[in-house]
């Protein structure tokens, strides 16, 4: 049984960095969920199907309550300037497999190319003042909104506390390698 020292040194999330899960640190698992202290790492294997990881993820994600999403009624200006207030920011380091890599890199330049065809599309538009190109551009700039959303995807906050963060997105094989969540006090 361990006890609680008060005087002990503080132990940091960042000193293991090992490529498993620790009953004490974490991560966990909670039903579909991936638990993590604030800041720390995940195993070197890949989120979503498991496999030993060969890119490292290091991203900061932001997550506030839904309920401030009612301020965009009355001003969206007012709901970006709360929303930056009331925020609440965990950094994580995950890892994907090359394949998931290679997906996801392959996601981001398809984003670029669909900026880029609204860019293009746009000036012809402009030069050639055609209804179709602007259509066109329409499209492109909806699909780059789309892809670029499922590309920064991997992993995406539910809810960051005070001590934990929960996130989806993570692969059942991943999770089914994690101890069950319960609150260690840490």
């Amino acid at each position: 049984m361990q006890t609680f020292n008060p005087y002990e040194a503080p132990q940091s999330a960042f000193a293991d960095t090992s490529t498993e899960s620790d009953e004490r640190y974490g991560p966990w698992r909670d039903g579909s969920a991936l638990v993590t202290l604030r800041d720390s790492h995940l195993p070197g294997r890949c989120v979503k199907c498991n496999a030993p990881g060969q890119t490292r993820l290091h991203k900061t994600y932001y997550w506030h309550s839904g309920g401030w999403y009612l301020l965009i009624l009355f001003n969206l200006v007012i709901y970006a300037i709360v929303a930056m207030i009331v925020r609440k920011k965990c950094r994580l380091e995950a890892s994907l497999c090359a394949q998931h890599a290679r997906r996801r890199s392959r996601l981001i330049g398809s984003t670029f190319a669909c900026l880029g065809g609204f860019v293009l599309a746009l000036v012809l538009g402009v030069v050639n003042d055609s209804g179709p190109l602007f259509l066109l551009a329409g499209v492109a700039v909806l699909a780059a909104i789309v892809l670029g959303i499922i590309a920064g995807r991997t992993l995406y906050p539910t809810r960051i506390g005070e001590r934990y963060a929960r996130f989806g997105g993570s692969g059942r094989e991943f999770l089914a390698t994690l101890p069950k969540f319960r609150d260690t006090g840490v």
